[in-house]
């Protein structure tokens, strides 16, 4: 299999078995301009103020750079809201070389230069235990979201810098660092409670209205476990809650592998 398709790979495994960088160690001071609010009054805020849609459309531009490869890529993200990802990804000449598509229970993945698909339940990228492993919180980060703020952890709140700051330490030691003019997650870090935890940050930029949701148009996401990966996402001519088109069809002549 070449590069590109096991960058995908990564990137779904990823997202299956999240696990995120930790900034501790970040000692700047509060603004004190801002008011504090409890951590359930900013978990409500927070949700609240969420992007909701039923399908989404975008077109996106991505730059990945691990430790052998500096990839730039284009491509579309489809989504229908709690049932199917779809993604179709293309080298800087229009070709598509890969699709994908995650449903509740499985991956498939096309590799059109290689002429090979994959097919998997999504238990087989369940690498680690983790609640947040399925459809739904992959729709969430795409977007912006964060759904895992009820699920029975405790938050701590306070005032970073000029944003909002929710932590919670628990199988994951999670940050949240909240816009404080639109409830908006600007900065997701998370880091697994283990001697050698897998560490990962999110960071969401340039958010834009549709529907009279805010959508968060930049995505960077890079892990600091080996093997070292980052991934800058750029979306644009976004659709909302325009039907789309989901077809996925695998080529006869093409071989399956695992």
């Amino acid at each position: 299999m070449n590069k590109l398709h096991n960058i995908l790979i990564i990137i779904l495994i990823m997202c299956f078995s999240l696990f995120a960088y930790s900034c501790a160690s970040n000692k700047t001071t509060a603004n004190k301009d801002l008011r504090a609010l409890s951590a359930n009054r900013l978990i409500r805020e927070v949700e609240d103020n969420s992007f909701t849609y039923n399908e989404f459309q975008t077109k996106f531009s991505a730059k990945v750079k691990t430790e052998d490869a500096n990839l730039s890529l284009k491509g579309q993200l489809r989504m229908k809201n709690d049932s199917i990802v779809w993604l179709s990804v293309a080298l800087p000449v229009g070709l598509e070389v890969v699709r994908a598509m995650i449903t509740h229970d499985s991956v498939f993945v096309i590799n059109r230069t290689e002429k090979t698909y994959m097919k998997e339940s999504i238990k087989h990228f369940k690498q680690l235990p983790s609640p947040i492993a399925d459809l739904k919180f992959i729709q969430a980060i795409l977007v912006g979201n964060d759904i895992t703020l009820k699920n029975g952890d405790k938050y701590h709140s306070e005032i970073v810098g000029e944003l909002y700051k929710l932590q919670t330490i628990n199988e994951i030691n999670k940050m949240l660092y909240v816009q404080p003019e639109n409830f908006r997650i600007r900065k997701c870090d998370l880091q697994e409670i283990s001697e050698n935890g897998r560490k990962l940050e999110l960071n969401y930029d340039n958010f834009e209205r549709f529907d009279g949701k805010l959508l968060p148009t930049n995505i960077n996401l890079s892990i600091s476990e080996k093997p070292e990966f980052n991934i800058s996402i750029s979306y644009s001519n976004v659709l909302i809650n325009t039907e789309q088109d989901y077809k996925f069809s695998v080529p006869k002549k093409f071989d399956r592998v695992k």
